[in-house]
Order: C-alpha cells, then structure tokens, then sequence
C-alpha cells in the first residue's frame, strides 16, 4: 500500500528502500541500493508537502563520500527543505545549500542535486539542476521520452547548474513544465547510468534512455520496478559499483 505523505509531512532516506509515496497530485515511488555492504549510502533523497497540501518538493543529491559528510548534508538538507516548505521555486534552497557545502562539509567535497517543485492545484513542476543527471520526462499522451535539460543551449557556456560547494555564486536555472496526467518523471543518480555490464561497458545516456523505452510506462511503480530489474539483468551477477537510487514520479489523474 501506497504511504500518504499528510500536510507538512517529510520523508527522507539514504538507506535501501523500495517505497511508494502519495502526494498531492503526484504519486511516487523511490528505489534505493547503496553500494556495498552497508544500509547507507551517499545519495540521500527527500519529499516534502507544504502545510496547506499545495506544494510538493522532491529533491535527490549525490554526496562525495559516505558516513559522516552524508549525514550532515542530510541533516542541513532537511532544514532548509522545511525553511522553504512553502516554496514552489528551488533558486533559494540551492543557493544555501551550495553554501553550506562549501562551509559545513570540508575541503573537497561537493555534492549534485536535482529538485522538483511540484504545484498540486496548478499542474505545474518547476525542476532545478545543480550538476545531477538529467532527469527524465515520458508525455504518457504521446508515449515520448526526452530529458530535461534546465539550461538552454546558448547558456550553457556559463557557470549555471553546477554542483553545489564548487563555486561561490552560481546562478541555478529553473525549467517549467507542465506534466498532463499519466506523465512520468523519472531522477536518478549516476549509479544508474554508469552501470556496467559483465564486460565492463557503462550503460550511458543513450542506453538508458533505450532501456525505459522499452519498459512498462504506464504507472511509477510498474516502471520503477522494471527499470531496477532491468539494471539488474544488466550487470549479471555484480553488485552496483555505486549507488543506485530511482524516484518515478506520475502526475495523477486530474
């Protein structure tokens, strides 16, 4: 059974899950596999609903490193997503992440971030990017995949969109789209496209985007829940080499 996230409520995770999360207008569902034989890993994630049940954020990172530098980037994360709960935008939530990176975690260490601001009454994501993967988009009425890149393509020569602790100021762009129901949106960290087969070839951007091709689109568990067994098959019998987390997002029926 699916969990129902109450006004106000906040869900956050670095260890092994499979869970599926309603929300206003959205339903989601989270995979996690930290690599290794530990139950946590690096990449944390963390879904929030504002006290009036309007506004969603879902927000995936990828820390540098493991153990205590994971759980102080957690801990600033989950503070500040409740500071901007209200916020359908990320620009300022980014902006002090990326400052606390740069103070709180050390020398070196850095962290990418996709998050996503979800208006329940509106229908409308607003996705910032800060040196993360690209997310997925699938319009369920044309049965399309593309990516979501927040940058156009005569700006991307500036320094917008990269990871947080790496620069002071950086301007972090903003995409606005709005999903219609059926439409997924998949996040993911590099775990997952720099999967390698037996023969050590990496998945890539092109192998994934062909690998949810062919998958089951037609809720976020059915194709969460292919897509990690795809991987699976994928790499045989290794174990991830890195992290491996998937949030599928559906707009809900209207």
């Amino acid at each position: 059974m699916p969990r129902r996230l109450a006004c106000a409520g906040t869900w956050a995770s670095n260890q092994r899950a499979a869970s599926l999360i309603e929300l206003p207008g959205l339903t989601a569902w989270v995979h996690c596999v930290p690599a290794g034989q530990g139950h946590a890993g690096g990449d944390v994630h963390f879904i929030s609903v504002c006290p009036s049940c309007i506004v969603s954020r879902i927000a995936l990172a990828d820390v540098s490193g493991h153990g205590p530098t994971v759980a102080v980037f957690g801990e600033k994360l989950r503070e500040l997503m409740h500071r901007y709960l209200l916020d359908l935008e990320q620009s300022a939530l980014m902006r002090d992440l990326n400052q606390v990176v740069r103070t709180d975690l050390g020398d070196g260490h850095y962290a990418t971030m996709v998050a996503v601001g979800f208006h329940g009454r509106r229908g409308l994501a607003v996705v910032t990017n800060a040196g993360h993967p690209l997310p997925l988009w699938h319009r369920a009425s044309r049965d399309e995949w593309s990516w979501l890149e927040t940058k156009r393509p005569s700006e991307r020569a500036r320094p917008a969109g990269t990871p947080l602790g790496l620069i002071a100021d950086v301007a972090y762009d903003r995409l606005v789209i709005k999903p219609q129901a059926g439409d997924l949106l998949l996040l993911h960290t590099d775990g997952v496209s720099e999967t390698r087969n037996p023969a050590g070839a990496e998945l890539g951007r092109d192998g994934l985007i062909n690998m949810v091709r062919s998958l089951d689109s037609s809720s976020a568990e059915t194709l969460g829940t292919e897509l990690a067994s795809a991987l699976r098959a994928f790499r045989g019998d290794a174990e991830p080499l890195d992290d491996e987390t998937i949030i599928v997002l559906r707009r809900n029926d209207v």
